[in-house]
């Protein structure tokens, strides 16, 4: 069977370098899943322990002299050809009266669990890793000093000691047992790094040929990975971004023993990446992807609680993982999609989100969403936790231009008073009438804390630990619950208000000058942020490396910035369209206004433009909206015989979707009603004559409120432009995106019309791509639309 783990980066002489946490932890996990012991290892969610163990250290170096905090250990272990070098510092070695003691800090909010935990099983990690820094020790000083646990509540600050039995001897049987089954991971690591330099050398580009511009795209990636240069790239639709970047980034992951983490903004984008590793083969053997899908939308049970006791996919997962041989199977497979890992866990009821982390470990290429890559809260921590895991990771970021909003919705956080007096009338499972008491007591004195702040619309500056202390009784609250043996799952009001508060107080901790809060009438407090470069930024920092691309990223100082990569070491470039310019036709309408004052006149005049121009010549034709309340304004006035209209509806599920995407795709005769920056304006793909043209009707600019104020002051302090940064490049972003549906193939011939003077602007004006005109987007208003349009479409 597969490791589910991966080994680190080994040195060609054979040596490898293990923190000790690392070294003690099993190499193949056994029994159950279970969400309750995850959360146990999870000591520190909110960066408490960290000031909790420099507090410990600091009390106990006053109240013990001779007391030592963070001491550096290493050891090396060797066996023929193979050198193991241990490293760690120790919490505390305290003074006692017959000897030093090894002290090792452990916090948790459940701290009664984890003295059970570690009590009922001798090689808990928590155990053996206290015991490894008291065998270290008795290695450099041959003295066998006592060894013991501090475990610390997070949640008042309590205190309990664990002496752990420690006698060298028998101990050093254990390491050595634990050195050989390293040895043995180590050659099976190694005979896996020159079978994947093998197949890199043998990597064959997916298609026959390139196409025009990809080979210079994938030179270009090429030389960046090389030179460790952070890359931004701007390509136009059509021209096969993924397969001109994946391609030398994998060659280069397989060289240099790294791995590709393909990271998208939508579920949707994921079969383009699928599609490009399913054609890259290396002499017939597959490269290996998994695709990984966010447990709540992969799970087949009723309910995502992931206890042995409640999920029957849970019980004994990794006793049935290992004989069932789902990861040879679907490593066989090479691209392991999301259906095909469904099969594979359906087959030996296997949890299909365990089963797809799992298969990560021994794959080239892992596809997932951006928040497994740069969210502080969904960041996987199997490919991502370690800097010596981020350090073998390239990361390509699909549709980059969507990256800064999304990390900035990571950063804005709100509590809503309807959410939790909704959250007070829920009904919980279990039911318990002491539970609901005080559940009830504890929302009544969030609401009262958000209360405090009722009034208009405005900027506010909240006390923080009023909110801390309301975090401080819930975790407690949590922890009685626990420790009446009450179970509660993710969707218990409870763990939902945990959740909510604690991770509002996180960012409420961390508040800067990218940050401003509001009170929003009737009854939210919200933390907005405008920029979370600082946090892409260090993300970024720990790479191998990063290219991020797509069809919109100019001006790229504005992305350079917001992705996190304003430094040294970052290069952009643009491609340009490689597709005869003859076969696109770019109008700008600025005599129809799409500016909200003037949308009641306007919308007759825009299905009028639409009834005149889109009969020119028949086929299929998509009209994007700024929002679905002009669409819905429009809608009326649009009067196309001979035409079938279609309209994206508002909350579209992923069937319907597809079904509007089928429709184009097989039907002619086709107008569709749509809304810029949704499902159907990025990430699709529509060539030839499944769309011919594309009407943006007005620049997608965000509607004005005091948040967007907010944002607008802080770039003007940040950057001196603070409407171009807060609205114009983000609605030209998913304008331009809108109108890169139609041009998607070398003969491919489409029209795009733009309607609104401001798409003029100076500031639209550096986000076209190039070569859409020569000077000015003044050189796409035409004095006779009619003619110019009768004459394309002949020509």
């Amino acid at each position: 069977m597969l490791p589910l783990r991966p080994e680190p980066v080994l040195a060609p002489d054979g040596a490898l370098s293990l923190p000790v946490r690392a070294f003690v932890a099993p190499l193949e996990p056994s029994g159950s899943l279970d969400a309750r012991l995850a959360s146990l290892a999870d000591e520190d969610p909110l960066s408490l322990g960290a000031r909790i163990h420099a507090r410990i250290q600091q009390r106990l170096q006053r109240e013990q002299p001779g007391a030592v905090c963070e001491v550096p250990v290493r050891a090396e272990l060797a066996r023929p050809g193979f050198t193991c070098l241990v490293r760690g510092r120790i919490d505390l070695v305290l003074p006692g009266a017959s000897g030093a003691i090894v002290e090792e800090i452990k916090t948790g909010f459940r701290p009664a669990a984890i003295l059970q935990a570690v009590q009922a099983d001798p090689e808990h990690p928590f155990a053996l890793q206290a015991r490894m820094y008291a065998w270290m020790r008795w290695r450099e000083t041959g003295a066998a000093e006592r060894c013991r646990l501090r475990v610390v509540s997070l949640l008042d600050d309590t205190e309990v000691l664990l002496e752990l039995p420690f006698d060298p001897v028998p101990f050093t049987a254990w390491v050595e047992a634990r050195l050989q089954a390293r040895h043995e991971a180590f050659l099976r690591a190694r005979a896996r790094t020159l079978e994947r330099r093998e197949l890199g050398a043998a990597l064959a580009f997916p298609f026959p040929e390139p196409r025009p511009g990809q080979a210079g795209l994938a030179a270009q990636v090429r030389r960046a990975l090389e030179g460790g240069t952070r890359l931004l790239l701007q390509a136009p639709t059509g021209l096969g971004k993924t397969a001109a970047i994946l391609f030398p980034a994998l060659a280069r992951a397989l060289d240099q023993d790294q791995q590709v983490f393909y990271a998208t903004p939508r579920n949707s984008q994921h079969e383009v990446a699928e599609d490009c590793v399913r054609r890259l083969r290396t002499q017939g053997h597959p490269v290996r992807s998994v695709t990984v899908r966010a447990k709540e939308r992969v799970c087949p049970e009723p309910e995502v609680n992931c206890r042995p006791d409640v999920c029957p996919r849970a019980n004994l997962y990794y006793d049935r993982l290992k004989a069932s041989g789902a990861l040879d199977a679907l490593a066989a497979l090479g691209c392991a999609d999301t259906a095909a890992i469904a099969r594979e866990a359906d087959r030996s009821l296997l949890c299909p989100f365990e089963l797809a982390l799992d298969a990560s470990a021994a794959a080239d290429v892992v596809i997932g969403d951006y928040n497994y890559a740069f969210s502080p809260g969904a960041t996987l921590g199997r490919l991502f936790g370690d800097p010596e895991d981020s350090a073998r990771k390239i990361v390509l970021v699909d549709e980059a231009h969507n990256l800064p909003a999304r990390a900035a919705e990571w950063f804005s956080p709100a509590l809503d008073i309807p959410w939790l007096e909704a959250l007070r009338r829920q009904r919980a499972v279990p039911p318990s009438p002491a539970l609901r008491r005080r559940l009830t007591s504890q929302v009544r004195r969030c609401v009262q804390l958000l209360q405090s702040f009722e009034g208009g619309h405005r900027v506010v500056r909240p006390e923080p630990q009023p909110f801390f202390g309301e975090e401080h009784r819930i975790g407690r609250l949590l922890a009685w619950a626990a420790g009446a043996g009450l179970e509660l799952g993710p969707q218990h009001p409870l763990t939902e208000l945990y959740h909510a508060w604690a991770g509002f107080c996180a960012v409420l901790r961390d508040l800067g000058d990218p940050h401003v809060v509001t009170w929003i009438p009737p009854g939210r407090l919200q933390i907005t942020c405008a920029d979370a470069s600082s946090h892409l930024a260090a993300r970024m920092a720990t790479l191998a490396g990063a290219v991020l691309f797509s069809a919109t990223l100019k001006p790229f100082l504005y992305h350079q910035r917001l992705n996190g990569l304003d430094g040294p070491g970052t290069a952009s470039a643009e491609v340009p369209s490689p597709f005869p310019p003859a076969n696109r036709k770019v109008l700008v309408v600025p005599q129809l206004s799409t500016l909200y004052r003037a949308r009641a006149r306007e919308a007759p005049r825009i299905g009028h433009f639409l009834q005149r121009v889109l009969p020119l010549r028949f086929g299929n034709y998509v009209v994007f909206f700024t929002s679905f309340e002009m669409l819905e304004q429009t809608l009326p006035h649009v009067q196309l015989p001979g035409f079938r209209l279609l309209v994206q509806p508002r909350r579209a599920t992923q069937r319907q979707i597809e079904a509007i995407l089928d429709d184009l795709r097989t039907s002619r005769g086709i107008v569709l009603l749509a809304v810029q920056g949704g499902s159907l304006a990025e990430g699709v793909d529509c060539p030839g004559e499944a769309l011919i043209g594309c009407v943006v009707v007005g620049p997608p600019l965000p509607p004005f409120d005091l948040e967007r104020e907010e944002i607008r002051r802080y770039f003007d302090r940040r950057y001196g432009c603070g409407q171009a940064y807060a609205s114009t490049y983000p609605a030209a972003a998913r304008a331009f995106q809108a109108a890169g549906r139609v041009i998607r193939a070398p003969e491919d011939k489409g029209l795009l019309v733009f309607l609104d003077p401001r798409f003029l602007d100076p500031e639209f004006a550096a986000c076209y791509p190039e070569g859409w005109f020569a000077d000015s987007p003044r050189e796409l208003v035409s004095d006779s639309i009619l003619a110019e349009l009768r004459a394309f479409w002949q020509g």
